[in-house]
């Protein structure tokens, strides 16, 4: 409503404006060399003002050629940029498809209208792998590097790429330098976690796993059975190094993580010096664990003596703790067996028998009666007892099934982390044959 107000007011002070010069047409005189030329001021001002429209309309038209390629530029820019965003867009669903042809195409039309944008290298990267070719694959992923909005997707694709080439050392570099760059990142720790774990820096390790266990997390079962077996590896360096009271205190930090970690328990054993503190230790580790290596590592820890001597304190260490259990019968009857006190040694293998009986209680049994008794038949007929009873206990690797005596914190054969648990293997077949060479072995072997 104001504005056409405004409107009316200026039409009528125009009309007004007419109206006066009409009434007041005056003259003007304009003289050019010999020239002369006269008119009235309304004839003039109609003449300024068609001039002035004239170049209003010559300036509006250089404006406008001027601006024309950069307009023609952007709308070829705007198509290009659309075919470009279509491309990736049909690269990532070939990708996720796992159409390696479709992924390739879509990359190539990608990388022809969006030449350098991160999104195309991500796709000519993935496009790479997706068709096997490794070679392209790190270069794409060397170019992302280069750049700082897409080095650390870069990375990501060089670690694979380094892990799958087995290069632990390169998957290290690229790792650290990920973890530089974003600190903290949870898949950056875990890489750095496993690299350090498969390379054996144990110290590392350790480090990197405070990083990530911190507050409740640091508390679960899996994270404190992590830190137990890191601080057992730690605990054999300084022991191979001689640096024994750095080996105990690791050692038994590693038990007290997790009591049930045989091979820490049993190193803390065998490190610890006589007194009660060992005694303690000693109770405390068979009651949550007994296992022969336990058994193996206190025997090496005592003072030399007597064969009866080790029985008389094998009585007084594992008498009352856990006496029903197969271990400590085994452990009962190997030490009255070394003494040569055949019928406590009988007595307990009896006992294991019951409990839990397997080839070595058999076997025992049998090298009891050679020894005891020279009595080569009840031998025999035990030995062939024990071919058909379970095997006992060893670690088996829970990857591949690999058997082991000895624990170790990497399989042999497949280098799997912490993957041997101690149980009984699956009895295989024999033949006859095998079974008459085993007898014959036991019944002939010196005494």
């Amino acid at each position: 409503m104001i504005r056409s107000l405004y409107l009316f007011i200026l039409i009528a002070l125009l009309a007004l404006g007419g109206v006066w010069l009409a009434d007041n047409p005056g003259s003007v005189a304009i003289r050019w060399d010999n020239y002369i030329v006269e008119t009235n001021v309304i004839v003039l001002a109609l003449i300024m003002l068609i001039f002035a429209l004239v170049v209003m309309l010559l300036y509006q038209g250089y404006a406008w050629m001027k601006a024309s390629p950069g307009r023609l530029g952007g709308a070829f820019s705007a198509r290009r940029r659309s075919k470009g965003l279509e491309a990736l867009s049909n690269g990532m669903v070939a990708i996720a498809a796992g159409d390696a042809d479709e992924a390739r195409k879509a990359a190539v039309a990608a990388e022809k209208h969006l030449k350098g944008e991160p999104m195309t290298l991500l796709l000519a990267a993935q496009a790479a792998e997706l068709n096997e070719d490794d070679r392209a694959a790190q270069i794409y992923y060397d170019k992302m590097t280069k750049r700082e909005d897409t080095e650390f997707l870069g990375l990501r694709g060089l670690i694979a790429r380094a892990k799958a080439d087995g290069d632990l050392t390169e998957a290290l570099v690229h790792t650290k330098r990920a973890d530089e760059l974003k600190p903290g990142t949870e898949w950056v720790l875990k890489e750095l976690l496993e690299t350090y774990l498969k390379t054996r820096q144990y110290k590392e390790a350790d480090t990197v796993l405070a990083r990530m266990a911190r507050g409740k997390a640091g508390k679960s079962a899996k994270v404190r059975r992590l830190k137990a077996v890191i601080s057992y590896e730690r605990a054999q360096a300084h022991y191979k190094a001689e640096e024994k009271a750095l080996a105990l205190t690791l050692a038994l930090q590693a038990h007290d993580l997790d009591p049930d970690f045989i091979p820490a328990s049993a190193l803390a054993l065998y490190l610890s010096e006589p007194g009660r503190k060992r005694e303690k230790l000693i109770t405390d580790v068979w009651r949550h664990t007994p296992h022969p290596d336990i058994a193996k590592a206190i025997k090496e820890g005592e003072l030399s003596g007597a064969p009866s001597d080790w029985y008389k304190r094998v009585k007084q260490l594992f008498a009352s703790v856990q006496p029903e259990h197969r271990e400590t019968a085994l452990v009962m009857a190997r030490a009255a067996f070394e003494a040569q006190e055949w019928g406590d040694a009988r007595q307990y293998l009896d006992k294991a028998a019951q409990i839990d009986p397997s080839t070595s209680v058999y076997r025992l049994l049998a090298e009891l009666e050679e020894k005891a008794n020279a009595d080569a038949a009840a031998a025999r007929n035990w030995i062939i007892k024990s071919t058909e009873a379970p095997q006992d206990p060893l670690w088996i690797c829970g990857n591949c099934g690999r058997q082991e005596p000895i624990w170790a914190t990497h399989c042999p054969s497949c280098d799997a982390f912490d993957s041997m648990t101690w149980r009984k293997p699956d009895r295989g077949h024999g033949t006859d044959e095998v079974l008459e060479a085993e007898i014959v072995e036991e019944i002939e072997a010196p005494s």
